[in-house]
């Protein structure tokens, strides 16, 4: 009887330190997240090619090599699409850039109507508390637009990560699969194969869910940039391309795009028209990403409920920007399949 109690003992204590051990890596990636971009960048490319490098290697070509042509293949492209897209884009975003104080003088007009029009209806609210509030946070913003110490840091972040990342991505496209070996072998053999089930789901969710939400997002990118271009509205490049970075983040990366092309409009030219065809174009896109599109790019993609992904993108948002709320949801899912499969493999099945 002792003898079972101390095994019952021993595996709840073996169970809490597991959670523990988790706990602890993610709050180490926490504190050290800054330094962890480049990688991160570099981890949901390699998600996105590894599945062609792996398909070119089983025709026969040296994984090397592979990986080689297809870096080379996809800089070529990607310089032809900038050489395309781009001197027109760099000319919405230097008119937007030159017209910004104009725009920032107009928002601070309508928000300041605003709080003088609730301050005199609301008497709980003491005269010029929100527009003194109001004042500062514009002042800061302003101050941190022209911040050169802040821009130089930027700088050497953007240098500092396109050095770093084709090195990591040639490294994981070509050794991944050693990496891998090497670390399932470092796992005891009783664990062996719920920890290779393990890795195969993770890889998975990830993989499908970042494949997924990217060529999702180029295309409605695509779309939005070629019905906004062809409907005359301003701005179509700049807008476009920002409803389509904005579309990785599921459900609030929408809703984001439509509030700031409607913003841009209103704050620019105020024009009904433009207003309509932009919102005409913007659901037209969404019909087809919810019909065709994205049921296409994402039938592989987890599946979770629209409520817990609101909550994990808001939480990774907090903890790490855009990267953060682009891989919620698929570190969710890791970490939720992780603790499924341990629980069946070493708990259910006795492998403990």
């Amino acid at each position: 009887m002792e003898t079972t109690d101390f095994k019952k003992a021993w595996k709840t204590f073996e169970i809490i330190a597991l959670i523990f051990i988790l706990l602890s890596i993610l709050l180490i990636l926490y504190f050290v997240r800054e330094l962890l971009t480049p990688f991160i960048i570099a981890f949901v490319i390699v998600f996105f090619l590894n599945p062609i490098v792996d398909y070119m290697e089983g025709e026969g070509i040296n994984r090397t090599l592979a990986v080689v042509t297809l870096i080379i293949l996809g800089v070529f492209v990607l310089l032809i699409i900038w050489k395309l897209i781009w001197p027109t884009l760099q000319g919405e975003v230097n008119n937007f850039k030159d017209n910004a104080p104009v725009y920032i003088d107009r928002i601070q007009a309508g928000l300041n109507r605003t709080i003088d029009l609730l301050e005199k209806n609301i008497s709980i609210i003491p005269k010029g508390t929100l527009g003194k509030a109001l004042q500062q946070k514009i002042n800061g913003f302003s101050s941190g637009m022209g911040d050169v110490g802040s821009l130089i840091k930027i700088v050497k972040g953007l240098m500092t990560a396109l050095i770093i990342i084709p090195f990591v991505v040639f490294f994981l496209l070509k050794d991944g699969r050693k990496i891998k070996k090497m670390l399932i072998a470092y796992v005891p053999n009783k664990y062996f194969e719920t920890f290779l089930v393990l890795f195969h789901k993770i890889d998975q969710q990830i993989s499908n869910y970042i494949r997924g939400q990217l060529i999702d997002s180029f295309i409605v990118g695509l779309l939005a940039i070629i019905g906004l271009y062809l409907s005359g509205v301003k701005y179509s490049f700049f807008m476009g391309a920002v409803l389509g970075i904005v579309n990785i983040i599921p459900f609030i990366g929408p809703l984001t795009g439509l509030v700031f092309g409607i913003l841009l409009i209103l704050i620019d030219t105020g024009s009904t028209v433009h207003l309509i065809k932009f919102i005409g174009v913007y659901f037209c896109i969404r019909m087809l990403d919810d019909i065709i599109v994205s049921p296409l790019a994402l039938s592989r993609s987890v599946h979770v409920h629209t409520l817990m992904v609101i909550i994990v993108i808001m939480l990774g948002g907090f903890l790490h920007g855009i990267l953060g709320m682009l891989l919620a949801v698929p570190l969710y899912c890791s970490i939720k399949v992780t603790f499924q499969t341990l629980y069946k493999g070493l708990i259910e099945y006795g492998n403990w």
